[in-house]
């Protein structure tokens, strides 16, 4: 009898313990690191000041890209907030005029992000927590365009910049594999504006109305 109340007491000190550990834990501060592989394709490409008909050669790529996050678990509602700040590196594409003359225009477009995302959770008393939410923001795309003539051989290169209202939704999953520490994989589309090659001498250019990304998104956070 006395050993049934012995373990019935060591139960319920460590039930207790665990509760509010788990209480302890359930909200606060997080920073974490983020790595990104996108495959990206661009909406509604068009060319401007074209003497002949347009032929997209390539409107999609696989890219990579880096960042950082800054959030905050409530602990009185199932929500996290957060501030995204990343880097995308090159996105390919390429676009011909038929001419007179023939003209290849070849773009590399970089771009700088800065999101606001919005998580609801789905807790539990396990280590995975399921989430989704949706982001919005500001992206900046810096195109490195090549316009080459391929009658005369002659190019010329210049870069444009332009900024962008981005937006997404995204879900994923929470893993708690340590104490503070934990890796999240998502997955998130993103839609992040316009991409341009501005105007050269001639008053031509490319652009595309939308830059859609696929992203999968794997980080590692470290909660306060």
């Amino acid at each position: 009898m006395m050993r049934s109340i012995c373990l019935c007491a060591i139960i319920v000190i460590l039930l207790s313990n665990h509760t509010a550990a788990a209480e302890d834990g359930a909200g606060g501060f997080y920073i974490g690191i983020r790595a990104i592989g996108t495959a990206a394709e661009l909406g509604s490409v068009d060319g401007q000041g074209f003497t002949g008909s347009k032929s997209v050669q390539n409107d999609s790529d696989l890219t990579i890209g880096a960042g950082a996050v800054v959030g905050y678990r409530w602990s009185d509602i199932p929500l996290r907030t957060e501030i995204e700040g990343g880097y995308r590196f090159r996105f390919d594409f390429d676009v011909q005029d038929s001419g007179p003359p023939i003209i290849d225009y070849d773009a590399d477009v970089a771009t700088t992000l800065l999101m606001v995302n919005v998580l609801l959770e789905w807790r539990n008393e396990s280590d995975f927590t399921p989430f989704a939410g949706g982001s919005v923001g500001w992206a900046r795309h810096s195109s490195e365009t090549t316009r080459a003539v391929t009658t005369t051989r002659s190019s010329s290169s210049q870069t444009t910049h332009s900024d962008n209202l981005a937006w997404g939704v995204m879900t994923g999953v929470d893993w708690a594999f340590l104490d503070h520490w934990s890796a999240e994989l998502a997955y998130r589309f993103a839609d992040l504006g316009e991409v341009e090659t501005g105007s050269f001498a001639g008053g031509d250019g490319v652009s595309a109305d939308h830059y859609y990304a696929h992203d999968l998104m794997l980080s590692v956070t470290y909660r306060f």
